[in-house]
């Protein structure tokens, strides 16, 4: 029976305790970050888009009373809200006399533009209120937990509440310094390691006197404005920030072309580095299955988005499931039964592209095929070196092998992808049997001596393919005489025979494009299903013992 006291009560969210685990691992690794859209400032008191507009349109309507008649979308509205305002705030500044210059009077316009924005922005914000209002959000002390881990954040708000709650002692306990830094230009250099709060659309700090951004991206106009930009490198630390880092997507619609511009280039450049987007569900919203699997799927295979169909009350355990101290994470995960530690072994005949696949999954920890460095001779295949060589080799894999799973058994949390099994090493077998090279497997590498050491548990990824085409990548690798066609197709057929009672999760990685095969090992690791096999009852099967 679950623990009444436990801090996690969603289930949702512990559905996605594999995702909660790939994310601690980023944050302690300074690769996480938060991208924070519209939807957190309905509880912090703010106006969203159509609200703003309509505070924008009644603050004008006295010297523009047109102003009440633009009905278009947010986007359009503001564009052409902002030229009904150009043109009488222009008449009334030359009035004045007192801005001779048009460059001068363009300034003042925007000045003015800006100002009339605050205004409406913070028209319900009160300076004695705003700490309760974050104690009263529903998130949002976890949400600056995240954050002050963080390198960067990204705020596509304007709003400075993210700097507030970092200012406040309690929430943030720093000396002697403001304890973070915020940028707008991506031109900026960070001076901080951590808490850089980035926000791409402008800013405008409650405090009037505050530094503060020039121009805001606030209509259709500057949204294209900034997507042309971008096209020429000017949104390259959001660019950063996608494909370098594991992201969180809050408060977003997924409606915004600059933002899903950016997530269909940053699919492309990293295609396997994927995000989350968490789709926020009121508490009274019901959503079929068929229609979250429709949305699931839409977002993983053209955004390499993983979304996460969240509650207020579950983004607040989710975000709190990440940030806590490793023990009390440890313990709630014992107590509810859920796993921490989740292995995925990727294998297959040599030249089949397990190291190309690896090699796109930064984000995950990832275990190459070998500890140290290899020994020449392994290039060649191994009917082709004398008994001698063969027994020193298999000695050195089996210590390689070895290592890589007393790694593994000594961490406690995350995501594994580890290039080869321990099993693998059975399909090269010549002049001894499988029986033997398992049993040498286990006494020389897995538990040497006394040890009782059991090989990692794991879901086995089998990549297969073509023969021919196998040998034709190994040709510019120099490796074509040693592995001809026939030679790898008689490689793959063991590894199958061996891997079959695991009930492998097969990928074919031929005659195909990469990114596709990338998506396909992707969609296995992200999947919310976790069947690990037991790979060392199976080794002590073959071995007899």
């Amino acid at each position: 029976m679950e623990s009444t006291e436990s801090k996690f009560q969603s289930r949702e969210v512990k559905s996605a305790w594999k995702y909660v685990c790939q994310l601690r691992v980023q944050l302690q690794k300074n690769k996480a970050s938060l991208v924070l859209g519209a939807g957190i400032s309905w509880d912090l008191k703010l106006p969203l888009w159509e609200s703003l507009i309509k505070k924008i349109k009644e603050a004008m309507q006295a010297k523009a009373p047109e102003a009440m008649m633009v009905t278009d979308a947010p986007g359009k509205a503001a564009l052409v809200l902002f030229e009904i305002f150009h043109s009488y705030k222009k008449s009334e500044i030359e009035k004045k006399n007192l801005y001779t210059d048009e460059n001068l009077i363009e300034k003042k316009i925007l000045s003015d533009w800006r100002e009339l924005i605050h205004n409406a922005l913070y028209s319900e914000t009160k300076e004695r209120n705003r700490r309760a209002t974050i104690d009263n959000h529903p998130y949002f002390k976890e949400m600056i937990d995240f954050i002050k881990q963080s390198e960067l954040t990204v705020n596509y708000n304007f709003d400075d509440y993210v700097e507030f709650g970092l200012s406040c002692a309690d929430l943030n306990p720093t000396k002697h310094e403001r304890p973070y830094q915020t940028v707008w230009s991506h031109h900026a250099q960070f001076t901080k390691d951590k808490c850089v709060i980035y926000h791409p659309n402008g800013f405008l700090p409650f405090d009037k006197k505050k530094f503060q951004s020039e121009n805001l991206i606030f209509s259709d106009g500057a949204f294209a404005d900034q997507l042309l930009d971008g096209i020429g490198g000017g949104l390259s630390t959001l660019l950063h920030v996608l494909t370098k880092k594991t992201s969180i997507l809050i408060g977003h619609s997924l409606t915004d072309s600059t933002l899903l511009h950016l997530l269909r280039k940053a699919a492309t450049i990293s295609p396997g580095n994927y995000n989350y987007f968490i789709r926020f569900m009121r508490d009274d919203e019901v959503l079929d299955a068929q229609s979250r699997s429709a949305i699931f799927e839409a977002n993983f295979n053209n955004y390499n988005l993983i979304t996460l169909f969240f509650t207020s009350a579950d983004i607040r355990e989710f975000l709190l499931a990440i940030t806590i101290p490793e023990d009390d994470f440890l313990l709630e995960s014992d107590v509810h039964g859920l796993s921490t530690k989740y292995c995925y072994y990727i294998v297959g005949s040599i030249g089949i592209g397990k190291s190309t696949v690896l090699s796109q999954f930064g984000n995950l920890i990832t275990l190459d095929e070998w500890f140290d460095e290899r020994p020449s001779e392994m290039a060649k295949s191994p009917d082709g070196l004398s008994t001698k060589k063969t027994m020193t080799i298999d000695t050195w894999a089996n210590q390689q092998f070895g290592k890589k799973n007393n790694y593994l058994a000594s961490k406690k949390v995350g995501l594994f992808l580890i290039d080869r099994s321990p099993l693998d090493p059975l399909s090269f077998v010549v002049g001894i049997t499988e029986r033997e090279r398992a049993s040498s497997m286990l006494t020389q590498g897995i538990r040497p001596g006394k040890s009782s050491k059991l090989i990692e548990r794991g879901e086995i990824i089998h990549m297969v393919g073509d023969p021919r085409e196998i040998w034709s990548r190994l040709i510019t690798k120099r490796k074509e005489a040693s592995w001809p066609p026939e030679k790898i197709e008689r490689l793959q057929r063991n590894s199958m025979r061996l891997y079959k009672p695991l009930k492998p999760r097969i990928v074919h990685s031929t005659s195909r494009r990469e990114i596709d095969v990338i998506r396909d090992v992707a969609k296995i690791i992200f999947s919310s299903g976790y069947v690990p096999v037991d790979l060392d009852a199976e080794m002590r099967n073959i071995a007899n013992v």
